[in-house]
């Protein structure tokens, strides 16, 4: 199983380049290098979001998808576009019998995270493609029809609320513009409890980012890290929003320059006292509002499982 590259790293070097010129990361970047490792220990020292991971556990996946994903004696390829290392997949290929015919792609901009993926899958027999792409480009658009059984359904997957990783308006015009007729959108995504004030400010101390060595703040920091620039110049603060049309909440995490910064990435780039990067953000959802904004983007809403905050829902392309 070899790795298929659309994205050099070269390519990924400049798009690292031009987020940091325009003060504003994109979290693709957050799993990259030896911090793709990191994630996953920063994820098993943050005991709150643990006991939250562990209640998905509660949701049928197996069950969800058998309803309305699978046919047997069908073909169907799982595009996977979230970063993990495949276990959930993993967990659900294992209950599959030999009646489901199933190829697994998995997308990700980070190297790292693929070999991590690749190596949990190895032992499976189904067919797997590990793609290196960042899945919002032209260049996957392009290829993506070669990577899949032609005129064969499609099921594209985030999980562990990752759809919030790129723009909702820049992901879900992409998607309509990669899917064809009747290929779906999967996703399991937080929600708000309700919209109460003390339920909002719970939601909001869920991360501590206090602790200055904590393993969530070198997850947070590992561009500014490989971009050489000094732990001394900067600190990490996070702030809380209400998408009001939405009714959507938003969590976004930022770096704040405390000196004048100096750095070299194929361009000279300078940051000032109090500039700020955005780094990280995290989204919880209302239901209603979330299965509207799908169908007002022209995709059909099909099923839903509700449990505790995290909530799975799946679309279809009309």
């Amino acid at each position: 199983m070899t790795i298929y590259s659309i994205a050099s790293d070269s390519e990924i070097s400049s798009w690292l380049t031009n987020c940091l010129k325009n003060r504003s990361l994109e979290q693709k970047f957050l799993y990259h290098w030896k911090w793709a490792n990191l994630y996953y220990e920063y994820k098993g020292n943050w005991d709150v979001l643990m006991k939250d991971e562990n209640k998905i556990k509660d949701i049928n996946l197996f069950n969800f998808w058998l309803k309305n994903c699978f046919e047997k004696n069908k073909k169907i390829t799982l595009i996977s576009l979230w970063c993990w290392n495949s276990e959930v997949e993993k967990n659900i290929y294992l209950k599959l019998s030999n009646n489901y015919f199933v190829k697994h792609i998995w997308v990700d901009l980070s190297r790292e995270m693929l070999i991590l993926a690749k190596n949990n899958l190895k032992d499976l027999n189904i067919e797997k493609n590990f793609v290196c792409a960042d899945f919002s480009s032209m260049e996957f658009k392009n290829e993506i029809s070669n990577l899949v059984w032609n005129n064969q359904k499609k099921i594209f997957s985030f999980f562990s609320n990752t759809f919030w990783n790129i723009n909702h308006t820049n992901i879900i015009d992409t998607l309509y513009d990669i899917l064809n007729d009747w290929d779906q959108i999967w996703l399991d995504v937080r929600l708000r409890k309700s919209n109460k004030i003390k339920d909002d400010m719970d939601i909001f101390n869920l991360v501590d980012i206090k602790n200055n060595d904590s393993v969530l703040n070198d997850f947070l920091s590992n561009a500014f890290v490989r971009s050489n620039i000094p732990k001394e110049n900067w600190n990490i603060s996070k702030i809380m929003k209400k998408e009001e049309s939405l009714n959507w909440l938003k969590v976004e995490f930022y770096f704040n320059f405390e000196k004048k910064t100096q750095i070299n990435m194929k361009w000279q780039i300078t940051f000032l006292p109090w500039e700020s990067i955005k780094c990280l953000q995290i989204y919880y959802y209302d239901e209603k509002k979330l299965i509207n904004f799908f169908e007002e983007h022209n995709f059909k809403f099909i099923d839903k499982e509700i449990k505790w905050m995290r909530w799975q829902f799946l679309f279809e392309k009309k």
